[in-house]
């Protein structure tokens, strides 16, 4: 069968965004971060969308490899080659840049291979990575973001739990939150603000583990 017929809805945002992605490594090749950070977002938006319709479709063993693949463009390849480009980095930081993908790429497999579960993430998931790193290149300090780089590898790597947003009024929120954000970049507006403000959502969420276990304790 032509494979364009085993295609369905969540499998489009899928494609949308690996595209998204792919033009976010062109601009970032054509020295404009910022509107390379915007494609990124673009993508986590049509990864969010693409998830939002395979919980009510049903997900595909098909639909679940391309969503992967998808998000190692977006997600992996785009914000360390963003970072590479925009910094005009040597080698060495490019073992750092290396060292991210891999552990996306280990992080985006181990979801797909391991049983499915509706409340948690096993590690840091990739696209809150991807917009972390993405957004510190518009901060101006290499430093700044080799360091997310390498700390975020970890955590991707980590068997840490992260809750997944799933209930419509969070996710509703989450894009809210977003949205001020993409508008600074966009417009252009107040680059560098909107980037601090997308930092701060994904560092609040890489600290939810810690919250919750203060909270349990308490």
């Amino acid at each position: 069968m032509f494979i364009v017929g085993l295609l369905r809805l969540p499998d489009l945002f899928s494609i949308a965004n690996a595209l998204s992605g792919y033009l976010a490594l062109m601009l970032a090749f054509s020295g404009q971060p910022r509107l390379s950070l915007l494609l990124i977002i673009f993508s986590a938006i049509f990864d969010g969308l693409d998830g939002f319709f395979a919980r009510r479709m049903g997900a595909t063993a098909l639909g679940t490899d391309l969503d992967s693949l998808a998000d190692l463009v977006s997600f992996g390849v785009a914000p360390g080659l963003l970072a590479l480009t925009a910094f005009h980095l040597s080698w060495p930081a490019w073992m750092a840049g290396g060292f991210y993908l891999i552990c996306g790429a280990l992080r985006l497999a181990r979801f797909n291979v391991c049983a499915p579960d509706d409340r948690f993430f096993e590690g840091f998931p990739i696209p809150a990575a991807g917009l972390a790193v993405a957004a510190s290149v518009l901060l101006g300090s290499p430093v700044l973001t080799l360091g997310f780089m390498l700390l975020l590898s970890l955590f991707m790597a980590s068997s840490l739990p992260y809750r997944k947003i799933r209930d419509p009024l969070s996710q509703l929120l989450l894009g809210l939150a977003f949205l001020p954000a993409a508008l600074m970049i966009g417009l252009p507006w107040d680059a560098q603000g909107g980037a601090t403000l997308v930092i701060i959502i994904v560092l609040a969420y890489l600290a939810s583990p810690v919250v919750s276990c203060l909270q349990r304790e308490s």
